[in-house]
């Protein structure tokens, strides 16, 4: 897993890019079967979300699989950490 900010989200397209820790700028996709977890205040965890969850500024870990010819990376899983 790495951690990131969400630098902006296109659900239409199912995309996102994110800036690692160390200011790298990735472009992401989501397949349908993606994984998202987004905080939930009440219990301070996480519960399943959806891509419209995710906003700008969020700081997120992911797991990332294979990068496409395009250069955007798969994201099976991401988990929002504030």
């Amino acid at each position: 897993m790495i951690e990131a900010r969400i630098k902006n989200v296109d659900v239409a397209h199912r995309t996102a890019v994110i800036t690692t820790e160390d200011n790298r700028e990735l472009s992401i996709t989501f397949p349908e079967e993606a994984n998202i977890e987004v905080a939930e205040e009440e219990t301070m965890g996480t519960v399943g979300g959806e891509l419209t969850d995710l906003q700008e500024g969020f700081y997120v870990e992911l797991e990332l699989g294979a990068q496409d010819a395009d250069g955007k990376w798969s994201c099976g899983s991401l988990v929002c950490i504030s």
